[in-house]
C-alpha cells in the first residue's frame, strides 16, 4: 500500500512520530556523550538529512506537476540553505551560523511540515518525494533543535534578535538575487516564494490578502519575532528544568 499524504492524515501523523521518535532517541544517545561524540552523532544525522533531500530532488525531477524552475530554485531555498548549514554550524564554533539553523532552520521546517507548498500533498507517502521531503524538512528541525539540547549551542533573547538581524540580511540579498535571475537568466525564479506561494497554505493566505510581490511576505515578520522569543524561552525553561530534575547542570555549551 502506498496512501497519498496530506497534513493530518494517518501517514502524515506517521513520519512526524518517527522524526519525534528519531530526535528522542539522538538525545538519549548524545546525552552520554562527549563533546566529539555529540558533534559526531549530529554530522550521521546531517548525513542522513543529506541523503533525504537527494531523495527529494530525485522526487522532484520526476514528478511532473513540478516545472522545471523549480528545482532550479531547490538549492538555494531557505530550508535548503539550512540543510546545507547544518555541518558547518556542527563543526565551527560560529554563534550566528548555529542561530541560524536552531532559530529560522526549525521555524521554516516546522512550516514546511504543516505548510507543504503544492504537489507535496496527495503523493504517495512512501514516493521518494514525500520521504525526501518530510524526512529533510524534519530533520531540519530536529537536528537544529539537538544543537541546543545537547549543549552546542545557547539560544537566549540577545542570540534571537542577532540571528533575525543576520536573517534579514540574507532575505535582502536573497531579494536582489532573485530580481537579478528573473531580469537575465530565469523569468520564473522564485527563490524564498518572493513571487509565489507555490500552493503553502500559509503564504498563500498572505498573498490572497497583501497581492503584492515581496510585499506579501511583510506581515510574517512580527510572527517571526514572536516565534524566535519563544524558542529562546522554550531553551531557557526546558534547561531550567532539566537543571533541576538532574540535580546539577549539564555540560557547558560551546561557542556560548
Amino acid at each position: 500500500m502506498n496512501p497519498p499524504i496530506f497534513v493530518f492524515s494517518a501517514p502524515w501523523f506517521v513520519f512526524v512520530a518517527a522524526l519525534a521518535v528519531a530526535g528522542a532517541g539522538l538525545y538519549l544517545v548524545g546525552r552520554r556523550l562527549g563533546e566529539a561524540g555529540r558533534r559526531n552523532l549530529l554530522i550521521g544525522a546531517t548525513a542522513g538529512n543529506l541523503a533525504c533531500f537527494g531523495l527529494y530532488m530525485f522526487g522532484l525531477m520526476t514528478q511532473s506537476d513540478f516545472p522545471a524552475h523549480v528545482i532550479y530554485d531547490m538549492p538555494l531555498q531557505l530550508c535548503s540553505l539550512v540543510t546545507f548549514s547544518l555541518i558547518p554550524a556542527i563543526v565551527l564554533k560560529v554563534n550566528w551560523l548555529r542561530g541560524f539553523v536552531y532559530f529560522i532552520g526549525c521555524l521554516a521546517g516546522f512550516l514546511a511540515l504543516f505548510s507543504p507548498a503544492e504537489g507535496i500533498q496527495g503523493v504517495g507517502a512512501l514516493t521518494p518525494l514525500s520521504i525526501g521531503f518530510f524526512g529533510s524538512h524534519g530533520l531540519n528541525v530536529v537536528i537544529g533543535a539537538l544543537i541546543a539540547a545537547l549543549g552546542l549551542y545557547r539560544p537566549s533573547y540577545r542570540e534571537a534578535f542577532k540571528t533575525l538581524g543576520c536573517f534579514g540580511l540574507l532575505v535582502g540579498i536573497m531579494a536582489v538575487f532573485n530580481l537579478a535571475v528573473r531580469a537575465t537568466v530565469l523569468s520564473q525564479a522564485n527563490y524564498f516564494y518572493f513571487f509565489d506561494p507555490e500552493g503553502a497554505q500559509i503564504l498563500e493566505l498572505l498573498h490572497n490578502w497583501v497581492g503584492l510581490p515581496i510585499i506579501y511576505m511583510f506581515p510574517v515578520l512580527p510572527l517571526v519575532v514572536g516565534v524566535l522569543m519563544l524558542q529562546a524561552a522554550i531553551y531557557r525553561g526546558s534547561s531550567r528544568l532539566a537543571t533541576r530534575l538532574s540535580g546539577s547542570r549539564g555540560p557547558a555549551p560551546v561557542g556560548a
